[in-house]
This record gives C-alpha cells, structure tokens and sequence, in this order.
C-alpha cells in the first residue's frame, strides 16, 4: 500500500497503547510512502493522546489549523 501524491497522514504510535501495538503505526507510516507517512511517537500509557499529551497535541493541532507538518519521527515525552 502506498499514497503516493496525498496530503502528509499523521499516524501517531503510543508506546504504551494496550490496543494498538506502537509497531503498527510505524509499518503504517512506512507504508504510506516518504512523503505522506508522519510518524509520531508518544511514550504514554492508554489508548488515546490526543488532548491528554500537550507536545502531540500541539503538533496535531498546528498541523490541522496551519498545514505545518511536524518532522517525521517526532517523539513527544
């Protein structure tokens, strides 16, 4: 699978996700292609970071409201 041409996906990975294994967002990310793929990483507990980790969620939002889009590999402590 690739996306080639598409607007930057951000595929955030939690470290500590009991759901959702953090290895799969970094596959997705890989698999969306160089240019789309934004792996973000947050060393967490829990399922969700959005509004719970001020670092990702700024980056979220930034990215959302002004098109900035955080580098690749970011990690959010």
């Amino acid at each position: 699978m690739s996306a080639d041409g598409a607007d930057p996906v951000l595929v955030i990975g939690n470290t500590g996700d009991p759901a959702t294994p953090y290895e799969g967002a970094e596959k997705m990310a890989d698999e969306l292609g160089k240019k789309v793929g934004v792996h973000l990483t947050v060393d967490g507990e829990g399922h969700g970071t959005y509004g719970v980790n001020d670092c990702l969620t700024g980056l979220v939002d930034t990215y959302l409201l002004d098109g900035t889009v955080p580098r690749n590999g970011t990690n959010c402590s």
